[in-house]
C-alpha cells in the first residue's frame, strides 16, 4: 500500500514542480530576451527566485489537498483547486517579492507566469490522471476496499463505488455482514477486524450499520482504531441534509449542530452586492428579449403580461413573486399544487416558456428589490410551506437564506414535481457550503442545463 501510495505521490510531485518551474522561466524567458526592453541582467535573479516560487506552489497545492488520494476523480473540482492553488501563490509571491527583494522582479513575468502556471498544471495533471486510469486498467494502483458491516448506508456506497469517476477500486470482502452479502462480496469469517484486513490485503476501511446497531457500530470502530497502515472511514447513519454539518466540542464533549445552515452576515453582505450587480447588468442586456416576450403574451392570449404569487423567502417572510403569464385566466388555478404535464391551463406560448424557463425572468426585478437572490432555494407557495413544515423534518431550514431564481438543486435536475426530500438536501447542502465561486459555478450550470428541464411544466 505504502509503495503503491508513494509512488502516485511522487508522480504529481514530478510533474507538478516541471510544470511551476517551465512556467516560471519561460515567463522570464519572454520577459527578458523576446519582449523589447528586457533587462537580460535580471534573468539570473528570475532563475535563482524559482526554487522560492516552486516551494509556494507545492505548500499550496498541498494546502487545497491536490497531493491527497480520492476514490473519485474530478476533472472540474481538480481544475479549480488547481486555479485557486495558483492565485494564492501569485499573491504571496507580490508580496514577498515587493518587501524582502530591493531588486525589482518584473511584474509581466509574475503574471506571465501565473497563466502558464494554470496552463501547464492542468495539462500535466490531466496527462497523469490519464496515465493513472491506463495503469487501472493495467490492473497497477489498484486501491483494495474492505466493507464492514451491512445496512442501507453500506449498500448505498457499495453502490456508488460503480460511478463512471470512481476507477482502480477493488472491493476484496465484507466483514461482519450478518449474512447479508453486499453486491455479491465475499463474506469473511476471521475473528477479528484486524485479521480480517490482514487476510484480504484491505488498504481502505469502510465501515457502516443501521441506526439500531450503535453498540456494535462503535465495537467495530473501537477495532478499526487499532489498525495503523490502513485508512478507516465510517458511514454514519444520517440523513444526505447533515452534509457539511458543523463540529465542534464544548468541554471536550463532541456537538453536532444539527440546523448549522447559515450565511454569515459579511457573507450575505457579499452575496448581496453580487445579486445586485449582476441582475442590473443582466435586465440591460436582455431587456430587447423582455419586451418580445411581453408583446408575444399580449397578442396570443388575454390577461396581463405579469403573472403575480404569493411565495415564501427567507425567514418565511411572504412576498410577491413575478412571472411572465403562461396560463389561461378563463380557468381556474384551484388548490395549490405543482403544474403537470399537458395541463390544459397552460398557453402555446406558456408552454415554450415554461420549458425554457424563460418565465422566470421578470423575477429578476425580485432580486433587485430584495425579496430574492439570483442563487437560493425555490420559493414555495405558502399553503405548500405549511404543509410541507408539518410533514418533513428539516423543510424550514430552507428558509435560512432568501428564495433564489436558481438553485443547487434545480441545476441537479431537482425541480417540479421530484422529490422533496432529496431536494431539501441540496438546499441544506448550498446554505452549508456557501461560497461566491459556488453561486458562480450554479449560474453557469444553470446556462448549460438548468434552463431546459424534463420536469419543467
Amino acid at each position: 500500500m505504502r509503495t503503491r501510495k508513494h509512488a502516485l505521490l511522487a508522480l504529481k510531485v514530478v510533474g507538478d514542480t516541471l510544470a511551476v518551474v517551465i512556467s516560471w522561466l519561460l515567463a522570464g524567458y519572454l520577459r527578458f530576451y523576446v519582449m523589447p526592453e528586457g533587462r537580460v541582467a535580471s534573468f539570473g535573479l528570475f532563475v535563482r527566485l524559482s526554487v522560492v516560487v516552486l516551494a509556494m506552489y507545492v505548500f499550496f497545492l498541498s494546502r487545497n489537498n491536490l497531493y491527497e488520494e480520492e476514490l473519485e476523480h474530478s476533472w472540474r473540482k481538480e481544475t479549480t483547486k488547481i486555479v485557486k492553488s495558483a492565485f494564492q501563490a501569485f499573491l504571496l509571491l507580490v508580496v514577498v517579492l515587493y518587501f524582502l527583494f530591493s531588486d525589482k522582479v518584473s511584474r509581466i513575468a509574475i503574471a506571465f507566469q501565473f497563466v502558464f502556471s494554470i496552463i501547464f498544471l492542468v495539462t500535466e495533471r490531466t496527462l497523469v490522471s490519464s496515465y493513472i486510469k491506463k495503469a487501472y486498467q493495467r490492473g497497477r494502483y489498484t486501491r483494495r476496499i474492505l466493507l464492514v458491516g451491512f445496512g442501507k448506508k453500506l449498500k448505498e456506497y457499495e453502490h456508488a463505488l460503480h460511478s463512471k469517476r470512481t476507477q482502480g477500486i477493488k472491493i476484496v470482502g465484507q466483514y461482519d455482514g450478518e449474512g447479508e452479502a453486499i453486491g455479491g462480496s465475499r463474506q469473511l469469517k476471521q475473528s477479528t477486524l484486524r485479521a480480517a484486513v490482514e487476510e484480504s490485503g484491505a488498504e481502505l476501511v469502510v465501515i457502516g450499520y443501521p441506526g439500531n446497531e450503535y453498540d456494535r457500530q462503535q465495537a467495530m470502530v473501537a477495532q478499526g482504531l487499532d489498525l495503523l497502515n490502513e485508512k478507516v472511514v465510517l458511514l454514519p447513519s444520517l440523513p444526505e441534509s447533515y452534509i457539511g454539518t458543523q463540529i465542534s466540542d464544548f468541554h471536550w464533549i463532541p456537538m453536532l449542530h444539527l440546523n448549522a445552515a447559515e450565511i454569515g452576515f459579511f457573507q450575505r453582505m457579499e452575496k448581496r452586492l453580487f445579486d445586485i450587480v449582476s441582475c442590473s447588468i443582466g435586465i440591460l442586456l436582455i431587456s430587447p428579449l423582455l419586451i418580445g416576450i411581453s408583446l408575444l403574451i399580449k397578442l396570443t392570449s388575454r390577461g396581463p403580461v405579469i403573472f403575480k404569487q404569493k411565495r415564501v423567502t427567507k425567514d418565511e417572510h411572504v412576498f410577491t413573486m413575478y412571472k411572465f403569464r403562461s396560463m389561461r385566466i378563463d380557468m381556474p388555478e384551484g388548490d395549490a399544487h405543482w403544474t403537470e404535464e399537458n395541463d390544459p391551463r397552460i398557453t402555446r406560448i406558456g408552454r415554450f416558456l415554461r420549458k425554457t424557463s424563460l418565465d422566470e425572468l421578470p423575477q429578476l426585478f425580485n432580486v433587485l428589490g430584495g425579496s430574492m437572490s439570483l442563487i437560493g432555494p425555490r420559493p414555495e407557495r405558502p399553503e405548500l410551506v405549511e404543509k410541507f413544515n408539518s410533514e418533513i423534518p428539516g423543510y424550514r431550514m430552507r428558509h435560512r437564506a432568501r428564495a433564489g431564481i436558481s438553485g443547487w438543486a434545480q441545476v441537479n435536475g431537482w425541480r417540479g414535481n421530484t422529490s422533496l426530500e432529496r431536494r431539501i438536501e441540496f438546499d441544506l447542502y448550498y446554505i452549508r457550503n456557501w461560497s461566491a465561486l459556488f453561486d458562480l459555478k450554479i449560474v453557469l450550470f444553470t446556462f448549460f442545463r438548468g434552463f431546459v428541464n424534463e420536469n419543467a411544466y
